[in-house]
């Protein structure tokens, strides 16, 4: 094999055909050259014979030493990264100075962005702590406010979390409030509802009214506490392709951390793409992470500043 993308497609054993004709030709080579040295004088068949098998062999040993150096260079770059990954993780984890309860909202301080990162070495996008992005963050954070008796089935899944969540849009750098609510899909025009009956007689469905977003823009913030995130990568954790991240709570009043999850990941390929392989996702789906065991954002987050019960 070719230890390129190669090998997945129909190339790949096309080329170690190939590999195993050059040595059935220079096996061949050698014993024609060996029959027809039998009829020459000794000391014309022996430099002959060593020149044409040197001509096959050498290529393959520098090959074959090239790899083995490749080999080498490669094993110590992966043993530099794993110490400096098992020296990163002595400080992961959680660190959670108080929680507090029945609270009603949060403050989202700092959006994910949709942009996925495959490859990219040095963009500090957090591949550790990265679960959602967009509105979607806030979305995972929210529970049924409004509307869940038009799908109680989907409204179900959506029991528990806060009431609402603030945060800035950094589209347009303004404030807003948002609430989770049971709404009618956008394409259910007054026509589409029109034609749907027309057509089929059936009216809305309550799996027509999906777990939706709804926001207002407000002038302060009113919650008192708000989640963060930041990659805390360096750049020397970046060369040897480790990304760490935090998700922190803030008590906004104080600016005071009351709890902080670090986290690490590294890619143990070392950023290869071998067979259209990428770095960051193998590295979060398979490689070495600390802690191991991932906890999602709203995990943490409801852990440490506990939503109250809807109705409360």
């Amino acid at each position: 094999m070719t230890n390129t993308p190669l090998d997945l497609t129909p190339f790949g054993p096309l080329l170690s055909a190939l590999g195993l004709l050059y040595w059935a030709v220079a096996l061949g080579t050698a014993g024609l050259l060996l029959w027809w040295l039998r009829q020459k004088p000794r000391w014309l068949s022996a430099p002959l014979a060593v020149a044409v098998l040197g001509a096959f062999i050498y290529p393959v040993a520098t090959h074959v030493q090239e790899k083995r150096q490749q080999h080498d260079e490669a094993k110590a770059t992966l043993d530099a990264a794993m110490a400096l990954f098992q020296e990163r993780c002595k400080t992961a984890g959680e660190k959670i100075t108080r929680t507090v309860g029945n609270v009603d909202g949060v403050v989202w301080m700092k959006w994910r962005t949709k942009e996925v990162n495959l490859s990219d070495q040095f963009k500090l996008d957090d591949p550790y702590g990265k679960d959602c992005d967009g509105d979607g963050c806030i979305a995972d954070l929210l529970r049924v406010t409004g509307g869940a008796e038009l799908n109680p089935e989907e409204a179900k899944r959506h029991t528990k979390g806060y009431s609402f969540v603030e945060t800035i849009d950094p589209v347009d750098g303004k404030r807003y409030r948002y609430v989770g609510v049971m709404k009618l899909h956008p394409r259910w025009t007054e026509q589409a509802i029109a034609r749907e009956k027309a057509l089929s007689g059936k009216g809305i469905e309550p799996s027509d009214y999906p777990f939706s977003l709804e926001r207002k823009p407000i002038t302060n913030f009113t919650a008192r506490y708000g989640l963060t995130w930041d990659d805390i990568s360096t750049r020397e954790d970046r060369e040897h392709w480790i990304a760490g991240g935090s998700l922190k709570a803030i008590d906004i009043q104080t600016n005071e951390v009351i709890a902080q999850r670090v986290g690490y990941l590294m890619d143990s390929g070392q950023g290869s793409q071998a067979g259209f392989r990428s770095p960051w996702g193998w590295a979060t789906s398979h490689g070495p992470r600390c802690p191991r065991v991932f906890e999602r954002s709203w995990d943490f987050a409801t852990k440490v500043v506990q939503p109250n019960k809807q109705g409360e």
